[in-house]
């Protein structure tokens, strides 16, 4: 996160990350240290020690009689054995050019394939080679020039970071061919530049008699999270699979948003109304609305704020009066639906539809809500699956545009926990005749997973995460109280882990970039969130508050949770941007 500060063994390169706003600092540290270790020693010029003539010098008495003054030549001719003396006793003036050292110490030239095949996050790899480059040839003391194969031969220098956006802007979906190289190949001898080091930095680059360096760059299609990058010489070979940061951070550099002023939106607004700082948060499975209520629960907000890279930093709250107590609430996108309890009787309101009296004999208590209430939805309907005061998990499927229930029906009993997976498929648990802990799928394959060694208690908490993984197999949970949990990986693989005494579990967050987990946290005086890594047992600040932290929620899908203080702020944090997203404040 940007709080933590780079490690020493970034700081040499300071000077050049400080280009960069702070949320990318040390994603960039981190794509140099991975790259550089490929460049290999930086060598001694073969230039350094040469000496030039450089136009006229001064006299000397000494020096090859190829640069005797002509004067002393015709002393020869009328007195030679004046000649003789003056050689004699070394009075010769000879003319002596002034030499000097090459100006190629060390110069490094870079051309980049632009094309085609480069299109997308291989740019990054462009980008940060340029850097190395241009440092490289800095700590030589010498110049860093670069060029697009594709373009005519032109050579530019590296000056600052306006050559990394210049970069981005030469695309082109013409491959480099032999052709083009032989444009370069006839431009460096016509024009005999000096130069130490030439990269050819694309897609399977040729050896070229011009070239003392070729770097392959290749995507992969199993590993869309990293690159294979081979650097080639006459003296070494070397390759790596570059971990690529994660996809919304390359994106932006990608769009060449590298300054502080091009950080992502970040929402500071006030609401005419307070809100409701006692119930939790709903947020939208694309992180980008939020249900809350009124303070007596009268009243929904819909909070809906701009995407993560729209230029517009606002958001609009959309208000809707509920007639009735509310028993459960759940967001898609922008709509709202909830199961209300007016006169003892029950509606399945929508916004912006009202809401549809539920006829159909629900056995609920309704002077409760619901342990979890979720809508799916397809083509045809809806479906809206509930856990009630009992444990039991029923299912009603609607029709919004005949406002008719087709069915009711109780799927299963003993039910503690649900969680939806997109937007038709569920998975909840469950404990059989055996009191054995299950899991399985609603719209989500008919597979029951058995999770042994796990009692029923009340007080228990179940996290789901990964949800990419469940619709494929097995992804991750997380279940415990307190401090003590178990985490599954697979059906019957799990570890034991040991949250830190101060910090609270609320959730669980899966890095589908590098495949680890983390527990979602809130220290006991409630101002501050963090992940817990519980491989590397280490807490990675997230959020700090002034205020205190009265409710909080998390959903995994959006990956994003909510805060709301005390002082009546709701606050949205995103791990996609890594960065607050919203912050509402009540009018004073």
């Amino acid at each position: 996160m940007s709080n933590n500060p780079l490690p020493k063994p970034f700081r040499a390169w300071q000077p050049w990350l400080s280009w960069f706003d702070e949320n990318l600092q040390p994603i960039v540290a981190d794509l140099l240290l991975q790259l550089n270790n490929l460049l290999g020693p930086t060598k001694e010029s073969r230039w350094k020690d040469q000496q030039f003539l450089s136009g006229l010098g001064d006299l000397k008495k000494r020096g090859s009689y190829d640069h005797l003054l002509t004067s002393e030549w015709l002393i020869a001719e009328e007195e030679p054995d004046e000649f003789i003396r003056r050689a004699v006793s070394y009075e010769h003036l000879f003319f002596t050019p002034m030499q000097e050292k090459s100006k190629a110490n060390g110069v490094i030239i870079a051309l980049f394939d632009c094309g085609i095949l480069q299109l997308g996050v291989s740019r990054l790899v462009h980008l940060i080679l340029m850097l190395l480059l241009e440092i490289r040839s800095h700590n030589h003391q010498s110049q860093f020039y670069w060029g697009i194969i594709q373009n005519r031969p032109n050579l530019r220098l590296f000056k600052d970071i306006g050559d990394l956006r210049c970069l981005l802007n030469k695309r082109t979906t013409t491959l480099a061919t032999d052709k083009m190289y032989r444009h370069w190949a006839n431009y460096f001898e016509q024009s005999e530049q000096i130069y130490d080091e030439c990269w050819l930095i694309g897609a399977n680059p040729p050896f070229t008699a011009f070239s003392t360096h070729q770097v392959n760059i290749e995507r992969l299609i199993k590993s869309p999270e990293k690159l294979s990058v081979t650097i080639n010489s006459k003296i070494m070979s070397k390759h790596c699979y570059l971990s690529l940061p994660a996809p919304i951070f390359c994106e932006k550099m990608l769009a060449g948003q590298f300054a502080s002023n091009s950080d992502y939106a970040e929402i500071i607004q006030q609401s005419v109304v307070p809100i409701n700082i006692g119930f939790n948060p709903i947020i939208s499975a694309n992180g980008k609305c939020i249900l809350t209520l009124n303070l007596d629960s009268t009243m929904a907000y819909c909070i809906n704020i701009t995407g993560i890279h729209s230029p517009k930093k606002n958001c609009r709250i959309q208000y809707h009066h509920l007639s009735g107590s509310v028993l459960g609430m759940d967001l898609k996108g922008k709509r709202i639906v909830a199961l209300l309890h007016d006169q003892q009787r029950l509606f399945l309101w929508q916004a912006n539809s009202g809401r549809f009296e539920l006829v159909e004999n629900l056995n609920i208590d309704k002077d409760k809500p619901l342990i979890a209430f979720l809508g799916l939805y397809n083509v045809h309907g809806s479906t809206f699956l509930f856990i009630d005061s009992n444990s039991l998990l029923c299912s009603l499927y609607f029709l919004p545009k005949k406002n008719e229930v087709i069915s009711l029906q109780t799927i299963n009993k003993n039910v503690v926990a649900l969680f939806k997976l997109h937007d038709s498929a569920a998975y909840y648990f469950y404990f059989d005749d055996q009191n054995r802990l299950c899991l399985t799928g609603y719209n989500a394959g008919t597979y029951t997973y058995r999770l042994v060694g796990i009692k029923h208690k009340s007080n228990l908490q179940y996290l789901l995460t990964a949800e990419q993984l469940w619709l494929k197999g097995f992804g991750r949970l997380a279940i415990g109280d307190g401090q003590l949990w178990r985490v599954f990986t697979a059906e019957k693989e799990s570890m034991h882990v040991t949250v830190p005494n101060e910090w609270l579990v609320f959730g669980l967050f899966y890095d589908s970039y590098d495949g680890r987990t983390h527990f979602l946290v809130i220290n006991h005086d409630k101002k501050q969130v963090a992940l817990f890594d519980y491989v590397t047992n280490s807490i990675n600040i997230c959020l700090r508050s002034p205020h205190k932290i009265v409710s909080y929620s998390y959903n995994s899908l959006a990956k994003s949770f909510t805060v709301t203080t005390d002082a009546g702020e709701l606050i949205l944090y995103s791990f996609i941007t890594q960065s607050m997203r919203l912050k509402l404040s009540k009018i004073d």
